[in-house]
């Protein structure tokens, strides 16, 4: 079992390392600019700085979350598919192996909401992928086609991780659940046999997976809890891909840490033991001040004691931050 720590490769970065585990990163900026496409590498977006890179992998930090936008990927005068970006793709694969060949892992990152065509407003913009209602939005087969293509590209390395959606939400769980067995089939009709992370709807909060106080007048009101355990993977070797934040909307944009932690995700973890799954926290994060430094504590202490834990990622670093 692979158990990591990390970091998104986005922000500066605020957690102290812990030694207790592997440490993993998300790196964010693949996915920046998403309002100008294609975009300039190195101005409106760029993938990873080496020099980072080696300074983490150095420090003990093994797995990068690499987030990329599927409309640099799959143009939208192409469609969402098979027929990739080269250009773009090359960018990616590059980073890929940079990270890959000092051997750390890389997660690859779909960062896209479960929508497709129109980022630059995300994660509102764009037609959700998969909605039979919809004539402008891409089909199912069409992702499921993309993420074939795109595991083959990678089917030799065994240190890429597929991140295959980032934060579904405000759509059906049924339709979260389609779109995820079609992905995760191609993959390994693909003949991919690396680890699968699998996200929930409600943009995949851990803390709303059982969604035990939703309203019934929300598309995503069917919990992940009640939908989610019908998925499938023929290599059975996937886990459950869960974010989380402490504040009092859970958004992470705010100083205080008012949400209490680890109750907060009981029912998560006591959910995933019952069921015999396993989890990975791709993204997670707090602000600086002593109270969040007790909270991702914590919470972090709980999800390793708790054995339903493959690793974490925490938001985050990156090239394109800044100071």
């Amino acid at each position: 079992m692979l158990i990591c720590r990390a970091i998104s490769a986005g922000a500066p970065i605020a957690l102290a390392i812990g030694e207790s585990a592997a440490e993993t990163l998300y790196a964010a900026g693949g996915e920046f600019a998403q309002q100008n496409l294609p975009g300039a590498f190195g101005v409106d977006y760029q993938l990873i700085n080496e020099t980072a890179i080696d300074f983490f992998l150095t420090a003990g930090v093994n797995t990068i979350r690499l987030p990329f936008l599927l409309e640099r990927m799959c143009p939208v005068e192409t469609g969402l598919g098979k027929t990739l970006n080269e250009t773009y793709f090359t960018e990616l694969s590059t980073a890929v192996h940079y990270i890959t060949s000092k051997g750390g892992y890389v997660i690859l990152d779909a960062h896209n909401y479960m929508r497709y065509n129109d980022p630059s407003m995300q994660p509102s913009s764009g037609n959700v992928i998969g909605n039979t209602s919809d004539n402008k939005v891409a089909t199912t087969e069409n992702l499921a086609d993309f993420w074939k293509e795109l595991s083959t590209r990678f089917i030799i390395n065994p240190n890429v991780i597929f991140g295959i959606m980032n934060e579904p939400h405000d759509m059906p769980t049924a339709l979260v659940l389609q779109n995820h067995q079609a992905m995760t089939d191609a993959i390994r009709k693909a003949g991919a046999q690396q680890l699968i992370l699998v996200p929930g709807n409600s943009f995949t909060g851990a803390q709303r997976w059982l969604n035990e106080t939703c309203s019934k007048k929300s598309l995503e009101c069917t919990p992940n809890a009640d939908v989610l355990t019908a998925i499938t993977d023929s290599l059975d070797n996937f886990a459950f891909d869960m974010h989380l934040y402490f504040d009092n909307d859970t958004s992470g944009t705010h100083e205080d840490c008012t949400l209490a932690a680890p109750t907060n995700i009981l029912p998560a973890t006591a959910w995933l033991k019952e069921n015999n799954y396993t989890a990975f926290l791709s993204d997670f994060g707090a602000r600086s001040n002593p109270t969040c430094f007790e909270t991702l504590n914590n919470t972090l202490m709980h999800l390793e004691n708790s054995g339903v834990l493959v690793g974490w990622t925490y938001w985050s670093a990156g090239p394109l931050w800044g100071e």
